[in-house]
């Protein structure tokens, strides 16, 4: 999203029940570009180029920076403070020059990164511009816009109140009801005028050398006008869409527009399964009963910058404990485009798992039933995930220890496997029976409380 304002005022997504657990191998789909993003949020470019070898050491393979053109002013130092993040989200015109950075200190950037390997994906607000009350005193609405001087280029000032209603959530402005001056003024889309000039700055980009696009606020766009303005972008660049999905049939209605989306449906089953109380088996292949978006269309995280900030989005919120286990969860799947929050990015059970997911992008999935492994295994607060037989995730969201004498793990090819965050190594022999824990001496399996572990073959690349 784009804004700070109350979270009654956005859409609470309806939360789809769990049903009954079964294992097996996840269904079929066309296979995701699953690089994992690491997304700098509200980092200034030249910071971000140098953290490039931190970034790139982690295994991350792109790198989304926040919104580069010119917004509404911020009352602290974008590049030391988030305080005023929203602001970013708020534009004042189409020209590159943000408070994270100049268009030479985007170009150096998108350089050094592609020097290094990695791609840059832009974030781009094209629904709205910024709240008109910070320049009453510069120009009456709408001439302090230097591209949109005009009222015609806007909705008519009205409040969205009822997101349940596309009309509104596409004709209306994002705002309280209370105060329409704290209102985002938006945008006709519809008109060849607004689309020329959202197509002119996104070429802008591309001839800088951005590598993809994130589309703020997507759904509050008509699909026909975004479809015309996305015209312009050229096949070989990665896209995607931020939709806030009342439902899993609503969210895919934007596949017809881009290739991919923002899985809010996943963090739904990801919350109820780690809350207290919950069952990490309700996590085995939640695509298939609608509970989680198709691999290949989605973009998937555990949270992002929306659901991070104070104040708004706090039914999306994880306890502590929980996040780096569910970012384990989003990065040990082989389904999606992972979008790592830069807040949560070098916690070392998420950088492990980047480092799992990008080994094993290949390797197909399945979900090994607790029974399988061994006594007591089969459990809510235990999940198995194996990646072909060459990589195994397991997750325990228990504050107990889980330890067994004796286990098996049926899935993987008899070697051995080096755990990526704590440095030991496990082997299997012929019978899929664990035959050293760390170990020559310790077999079964021993996974400590509120933790992940993520194993890879030992002659894994």
């Amino acid at each position: 999203m784009k804004h700070q304002i109350s979270s009654k005022y956005f859409i609470n997504l309806v939360r789809v029940g769990l049903i009954a657990v079964t294992t097996g191998i996840t269904s079929e789909v066309a296979p995701a570009k699953a690089d994992v993003i690491y997304h700098a949020f509200d980092e200034c470019f030249a910071d971000v180029k140098t953290k490039l070898p931190k970034i790139q050491k982690a295994g991350y393979t792109h790198i989304q920076i926040s919104p580069a053109n010119k917004t509404a002013p911020r009352g602290d130092n974008a590049c030391t403070s988030d305080k005023e993040w929203y602001m970013q989200y708020q534009p004042l015109d189409y020209v590159l020059e943000g408070h994270l950075g100049t268009q030479k200190d985007l170009k150096d950037l998108i350089g050094a990164a592609h020097k290094s390997g990695m791609k840059v994906i832009a974030d781009v607000v094209l629904n709205h511009m910024a709240k008109y009350k910070f320049y009453e005193t510069v120009a009456p609405f709408p001439q302090a816009y230097p591209i949109y001087q005009k009222l015609e280029y806007f909705h008519e000032a009205k409040c969205i109140d009822n997101y349940n209603d596309p009309v509104q959530v596409e004709n209306r402005w994002l705002c309280d009801q209370n105060s329409i001056k704290e209102g985002l003024p938006d945008l006709r889309t519809d008109l060849p005028y607004v689309q020329q000039n959202a197509q002119k700055y996104m070429t802008t980009l591309f001839g800088l050398g951005i590598d993809g696009l994130r589309f703020d606020a997507a759904k509050h766009i008509p699909r026909e006008d975004m479809a015309k303005i996305l015209s312009v972008v050229p096949k070989d660049k990665f896209y995607y869409g931020e939709v806030i999905g009342q439902s899993y049939d609503e969210s895919r209605k934007y596949i017809s527009v881009f290739p991919k989306v923002t899985d809010f449906q996943l963090v739904n089953t990801l919350k109820d399964a780690f809350k207290y109380g919950g069952d990490l088996r309700s996590l085995v292949n939640p695509s298939d009963t609608k509970r989680a978006l198709p691999g290949n269309e989605a973009v998937t995280f555990s949270r992002n910058h929306d659901t991070w900030a104070p104040g708004q989005f706090d039914n999306w919120k994880f306890d502590s404990g929980d996040l780096p286990l569910a970012t384990a969860y989003v990065l040990a799947i082989k389904e999606g485009t992972p979008l790592i929050l830069n807040f949560d990015a070098f916690n070392p059970t998420v950088v492990a798992g980047v480092q799992f997911h990008q080994k094993l992008l290949t390797q197909p999935q399945y979900f090994r039933n607790g029974n399988e492994i061994a006594t007591g295994a089969n459990s809510p607060n235990l999940l198995f995930i194996e990646r072909g037989d060459r990589g195994l995730a397991i997750i325990n969201k228990s504050g107990e220890k889980f330890n067994v004498p004796q286990a098996k793990i049926p899935g993987l090819a008899a070697g051995c496997y080096n755990e990526l965050q704590y440095k030991f190594q496990i082997c299997v022999d012929a019978a899929k029976q664990v035959t050293q824990w760390g170990s020559a001496q310790r077999r079964g399996i021993e996974i400590g409380p509120r933790t992940a572990l993520f194993f890879v073959r030992s002659d894994t690349n």
